[in-house]
């Protein structure tokens, strides 16, 4: 058996490593294969970035162009890379030590020959590593301006796999010549391929193991067996001797206990989990000492807990005479124990008006058998005491009455703490003044018999005393405010604090509308605050304010703090420090906006607000090459409401998500017509930026692409540069998910706002889309430079480029002078419906041959 045994373990063994190197050659395929992907792609880059080619180019200064370029590139601890010259000599020497051991490898000869990348695996101090030589080419030359030398620590990379110390693993890029068998270790070889810019790679890995370790540990595994067989036996025969010196034991400890149940001893504690008849018995009388010890200890906790309870409590018996009280109801009635046992318990109640009617109580507790609430003691010395009563029926055995109990908490503090607090409710805290509830309070009282003036008053730029002196300080200033207002507003005015550092002031109007606003208007000029920051600060503030009549602008008052705050919407947008009043004007913005907030939702859910859709077309030859959908709703009431009007409302009502997904949804079913009018014509969706956060654009772009037989290959999904809230990071993690399904990525109104140059690089886009602002100004040369510099960039990053905005010949003409081939604009086409959108020829407008 023991032959047998080794034999299976040794086929064991050699079966075992066998799955082992096919593991480790996976994992090293998976982990080569990342390194080495990364690794190229960095190494093309550094080959044809511009910054590399002005370096090379440039004989002054060249290390400001390359050295930071290389200790950029050089971050990873597994790869590093090198520049040399068109002679195959270091350029510019980085502080990268690895590069500078290398004796000059045939690679990067064959690459100055042939302007092709090349490998070689070269081995420096016991460490593989694999270089690759890259050509650094230009389009504004046919030679080789220099080559990128690629170095890559293999032996470090295989280490971060946590591999056996004792396998061996070697690189080549030539296969390994098999030799005589080594029946002490295991030995595989394969091939590890990998394309690059269209170009195959391979290199050879040789892995070798011995099989002693494993042998040695199955051989100690039968060695430990045989042990435990000896063991075993002379374990059993020590077994059956305790085991007869334990029952007689046991049997002993069972009389003692039976003992010790009849005299009411021992802490019946000690339970007996073997199982036999001897445990039953044992278990059995533990139990009855258990239920005996348990039932003294509940007597004497219940005891001392009715004597301890902070509550009051009181029992009586089936007559209502009190046959027991505890310590707090003394304390509390002052009565002593005496005084009260054996007395009715009626006399502990007030029978009047301030609590309810003892025989309430009573009724209440013999019907229902408990009854709760609010009511008034009697103390000895008459006063009355608020107080929280629960009352039971005491049970017997058979459900018969034995009499009730009373628990009394006493309230006298939550009495006074609601005083308190109902005098804290209407004033604000920090200032003293009346708060936002005090203010309702107020109109409520104030009713509707005057004419006055509702003011919302702001202070300008408040975050900056914050950020600047700190919240403790800004505190004071706006309790300086609220001093400040109180005492230049005129006699007689409410005025309250709402929120932060906004306030809502009431004044009364008795006189000439114009002689009260020029009276306000003296107000309301910048007002100097002290604040301590390392000493007495003096600040300068200014005010904005918004203002409404009533009953002139509406007789809610709910309407006119709409109508206050939209005025001080409009002070604020119109430069601060100032009163403004409302007017016609913004009455009917806000009725507008409010009409188009009452029905977006309706129209949403009906389908009413659909898409329009502009053409892109190429501007050599006017054919159609795509189309942008566009968000179009018309009103019967409201005419055509304009996105600029909706979608901030929709977003801030939560109802973004439906009106996007519906909008989709149509544009998917009008894509099948649209690819059958114009057949590879791409289709360009717009997306709010809120739908980034949650991936909630992604999840709604996964579930249509599931729907479609080519997910969604043909769309362009278009952000704005403002859409960049997330982290990049996170943005760029979004993007490639929407790009697995098909989607291309454009950024919209390129140049209208700050534009990264970092960002834009790093972020997984595909086309650009020039701002019709540029386009419009071309008349300008700065708008032409702007827009050259765009192309040029678009170029460089390998990037389309789409001139929105296109609105007659000379823009087109310019636009293809620049090197522009796409453009979007009323030139071409305004948006159109799908059935108008179909009707359009192929080619629009055709531009004359520069």
């Amino acid at each position: 058996m023991t032959s047998i045994s080794m034999l299976l373990a040794i086929y064991g063994i050699f079966f075992y490593q066998q799955e082992e190197f096919r593991h480790y050659k996976a994992l090293i395929s998976t982990r080569l294969g990342s390194e080495i992907s990364a690794s190229f792609r960095q190494a093309n880059d550094l080959a044809q970035s511009p910054g590399v080619w002005t370096g090379l180019t440039d004989s002054v200064g060249r290390a400001s162009y390359l050295l930071p370029l290389l200790e950029k590139s050089n971050q990873n601890k597994y790869y590093k890379f090198d520049l040399l010259d068109y002679r195959g000599r270091f350029f510019i020497h980085s502080s990268n030590a690895v590069g500078l051991l290398l004796d000059n490898p045939s690679n990067i000869q064959r690459t100055i020959d042939d302007s092709q990348p090349h490998l070689e695996v070269v081995s420096i101090d016991q460490t593989d590593y694999l270089t690759a030589s890259m050509p650094i080419s230009a389009n504004f030359t046919d030679s080789t301006l220099g080559v990128v030398l690629l170095h890559m620590d293999l032996d470090k990379i295989m280490t971060t796999l946590n591999f056996p110390d004792d396998l061996n693993i070697k690189f080549s890029l030539s296969p390994f010549v098999e030799t005589a068998s080594d029946l002490s270790k295991h030995s595989d070889a394969f091939k590890f391929e990998w394309n690059d810019v269209g170009k195959d790679y391979a290199i050879h890995i040789q892995l070798q193991q011995s099989y002693l370790s494993a042998f040695l540990f199955v051989m100690t595994g039968l060695g430990a067996s045989l042990a435990c067989g000896g063991l075993l036996f002379f374990g059993l025969r020590r077994w059956t001797r305790l085991f007869s010196e334990r029952t007689t034991r046991r049997l002993d400890d069972l009389v003692q206990l039976a003992s010790d149940t009849v005299e009411g001893r021992g802490d019946g504690s000690l339970i007996d989990h073997t199982g036999d008849e001897i445990a039953k018995v044992s278990n059995a009388l533990q139990s009855m000492l258990e239920k005996q010890r348990l039932a003294t200890q509940k007597q004497t906790i219940f005891s001392r807990v009715f004597e301890t309870a902070a509550e009051a409590i009181l029992i009586t018996n089936k007559q209502g005479l009190v046959v027991e009280v505890n310590t707090a109801l003394t304390d509390m009635t002052g009565y002593t124990k005496d005084e009260l046992l054996n007395h009715p318990a009626g006399r502990l109640y007030i029978q009047d008006e301030m609590s309810i009617d003892f025989p309430t109580i009573a009724e209440s507790v013999r019907e229902r058998g408990t009854w709760r609430g609010e009511t008034y003691f009697l103390s000895k010395q008459k006063t009355p005491l608020p107080v929280l009563l629960s009352v039971s029926t005491l049970l017997d055995a058979h459900g018969m009455s034995q009499g009730h109990v009373s628990v009394f908490s006493d309230i006298r503090a939550i009495r006074e703490a609601e005083k308190k607090l109902k005098d804290l409710l209407n004033e604000d805290q920090l200032t003293g003044l009346p708060n936002y509830r005090g203010f309702l309070k107020y109109i409520q009282q104030k009713g509707d018999t005057s004419k006055f003036a509702m003011l919302f008053i702001d202070l300008d730029n408040f975050k900056n005393i914050n950020d600047t002196f700190g919240h403790d300080q800004g505190d004071e200033v706006i309790r300086q405010i609220a001093q400040h207002l109180k005492a230049k507003l005129p006699t007689g005015n409410f005025l309250c604090r709402r929120s932060g550092d906004e306030f809502i002031a009431v004044l009364d109007v008795h006189e000439p509308l114009a002689d009260f606003q020029d009276k306000l208007n003296l107000i309301f000029k910048p007002a100097v605050f002290n604040v301590n920051h390392m000493g007495t600060v003096h600040i300068t503030a200014t005010f904005s304010a918004g203002a409404a009549l009533f009953p002139d602008h509406s007789r809610s008052i709910h309407e006119l703090l709409i109508y206050a705050d939209t005025a001080l919407l409009s002070a604020k947008e119109s430069g601060r420090n100032q009163i403004q009043w409302l007017n016609a004007q913004m009455l009917a913005a806000t009725s507008r906006k409010s009409k188009v907030d009452s029905k977006l939702a309706v129209a949403i859910r009906e389908g009413r607000i659909f898409p329009h859709y502009q053409a892109e077309v190429d501007l050599l030859t006017g054919k159609i090459i795509g189309v942008e959908a566009l968000a179009r709703w018309h009103d019967e009431e409201l005419g055509m409401v304009s996105p600029a009007e909706f979608i901030p409302l929709a977003e801030q009502s939560g109802a973004i998500d439906p009106l996007t997904q519906n909008l989709f949804a149509q544009i998917i079913q009008d894509s099948r017509a649209i690819r059958t009018r114009f057949p590879g014509a791409t289709i360009a969706l717009n997306s709010s930026p809120q739908l980034l956060s949650g991936k909630r654009l992604l999840t709604m772009l996964t579930h249509l692409a599931s729907e479609l037989d080519n997910g969604l290959d043909g769309f362009v999904l278009e952000i704005t540069e403002t859409d960049f809230a997330l982290s990049a990071q996170e943005l760029a993690s979004q993007l490639q998910a929407i790009m697995r399904l098909g989607v291309r990525i454009a950024i919209d109104d390129f140049g209208k706002s700050y534009s990264s140059l970092f960002r834009l690089a790093s972020m997984p886009i595909q086309k650009l889309k020039i701002d019709m602002s540029f386009t419009a100004g071309m008349e300008r040369e700065e708008n032409i430079k702007i827009i050259s510099g765009i192309l040029a960039l678009a170029q460089s990053l390998r990037l389309e480029v789409t001139a929105e905005g296109v609105e007659n010949r000379f823009q087109q003409d310019t636009l293809i002078k620049l090197g522009c081939q796409q453009a979007q604009g009323f030139f071409y086409s305004k948006p159109l419906s799908l059935q108008e959108l179909l009707t359009l020829p192929d080619h629009l407008v055709p531009a004359k041959t520069p």
